[in-house]
C-alpha cells in the first residue's frame, strides 16, 4: 500500500511496529544529513516505545552527523557480514531497495520477503514495501518522519527532534532550497519546541568545516568550466590525497557551484577509489536532474540527483555533459 499523507499512514505503521520487537533501520549508501537524521530519530523513537532498533549503514555516516543522540548506535556493513534478524525493516529516505548498496546487493531476497516499511520523499520512489509512505512534496525525510510519529501518537523526545532537525537543515540548506514550504517551517519550530539542539546542528553542519574540505573545494573549483548557464568539475582521487579530504568534502564543493551566479545546472564528477565516476547534479526549477541521473540507475530530487557512472573520469563529462545542454535546451 502506498500513501502520500502522513495522517493515512499513520494506522498502517503503527501496526507494523507493534507487531514487531526487533526492528533493521536502513538507508541510502553515501547516507547524507536527513538520511541518518531519520534514521536516528526514528531509532529513538522506537526504543522509546520499547523496541529494539537496529541502525545499518552501507557506508559510513558523513562527520557533521556524529553529534547526533544514538550516533554510537550506527554499525557500518561490510561485505560478508550476515543480515542481522529482525522482525520488521523499515527503509528511509531511500528511493529503492537497491539503493542501500552492498547490503541489496548480497541480501536482496531477504530485504523483500519480510515486512518492509518505506519511508521516503524522493520523487523516484515507486513504492517497493509493504507500506509506504512517499511524499515528494516533503522538504525533507525528516519532515514526513516526524509528521508521521505525530499521527502515530508517538512523543517525540529531544533527542529525536534534535535528529530530525539536523534531517531538515541539511536536505533545504537551511530553508534555501525550493522545496522548503510552509510546513517546512512549522515542523522546524516544533522540533525546537520538543526540544531539538539548534546549537549543536548549526555547529556542526555550518561552523565545523574540515581544513581539508575547505583546501579540496579551492582545488576542484581552480579548475571549474562553464558553458553559459551549465557548470562542471571534476575531482580525481589524487586531489582527494593531496588535500587529505574525505569523499563527503564534495558535498561543500557542490553547494559552492549551485549558488554560482547565472548556474542553470550543475555537475561534479568525483573520482572513486574502484574507477567509478560518482556524478552529483543540481539545477534551477523546470529542469529535472532526477530523471538525467537514472540513465545511471541513480535519482533523488528534481533539482537535486545523483549516480554512478561506470566509466572513468576522462569519459564521464563526455556522456553526461550532452544531456544537460539538451536539458538546458528544453527548459523555459
Amino acid at each position: 500500500m502506498i500513501y502520500t499523507d502522513a495522517a493515512a499512514a499513520a494506522a498502517a505503521f503503527r501496526e507494523q511496529i507493534d507487531q514487531a520487537r526487533r526492528i533493521l533501520l536502513l538507508t541510502h549508501v553515501n547516507p547524507d544529513g536527513d538520511a541518518v537524521g531519520s534514521l536516528l530519530g526514528a531509532a529513538h523513537a522506537l526504543r522509546d516505545s520499547g523496541k529494539e532498533p537496529i541502525c545499518l549503514l552501507a557506508s559510513p555516516a558523513p562527520s557533521y552527523s556524529l553529534i547526533l543522540p544514538g550516533a554510537e548506535w550506527l554499525e557500518v556493513y561490510r561485505r560478508g557480514d550476515a543480515l542481522p534478524a529482525a522482525d520488521l525493516i523499515w527503509m528511509l529516505d531511500t528511493a529503492t531497495p537497491d539503493r542501500v548498496g552492498a547490503i541489496s546487493e548480497e541480501h536482496g531476497p531477504a530485504l523483500l520477503a519480510g515486512p518492509l516499511l518505506i519511508t521516503d520523499h524522493h520523487v523516484t520512489n515507486d513504492g517497493g514495501g509493504m507500506v509506504n509512505l512517499i511524499d515528494p512534496s516533503a522538504a525533507s525525510t525528516a519532515d514526513l518522519l516526524f509528521r508521521l510519529l505525530g499521527a502515530m501518537g508517538q512523543p517525540v523526545s529531544p533527542a529525536a527532534a534534535t535528529c530530525l532537525l539536523l534531517g531538515v537543515t541539511t536536505d533545504t540548506q537551511s530553508f534555501q532550497t525550493s522545496s522548503t514550504t510552509p510546513q517546512t517551517l512549522r515542523t522546524s519550530a516544533e522540533l525546537l519546541e520538543a526540544g531539538a539542539d539548534l546549537r549543536a546542528v548549526i555547529n556542526a553542519v555550518y561552523f565545523s568545516i574540515p581544513e581539508s574540505t575547505m583546501r579540496l573545494s579551492a582545488l576542484a573549483l581552480s579548475g571549474l568550466r562553464r558553458e553559459g548557464p551549465l557548470f562542471w568539475v571534476t575531482v580525481s582521487q589524487a586531489q582527494l590525497v593531496a588535500t587529505g579530504a574525505t569523499d563527503e568534502a564534495t558535498d561543500d564543493t557542490v553547494q559552492q557551484l549551485q549558488r554560482s551566479a547565472g548556474m542553470r545546472i550543475c555537475a561534479l564528477f568525483r573520482e572513486r577509489v574502484d574507477g567509478t565516476v560518482k556524478l552529483s547534479l543540481r539545477s534551477v526549477p523546470g529542469i529535472n536532474v532526477a530523471a538525467i541521473a537514472q540513465t545511471w540507475g541513480g535519482g533523488g530530487h528534481t533539482q537535486a540527483a545523483g549516480a554512478t557512472l561506470p566509466m572513468s573520469l576522462a569519459e564521464a563529462p563526455d556522456a553526461v555533459l550532452p544531456l544537460l545542454r539538451a536539458a538546458l535546451a528544453k527548459a523555459p
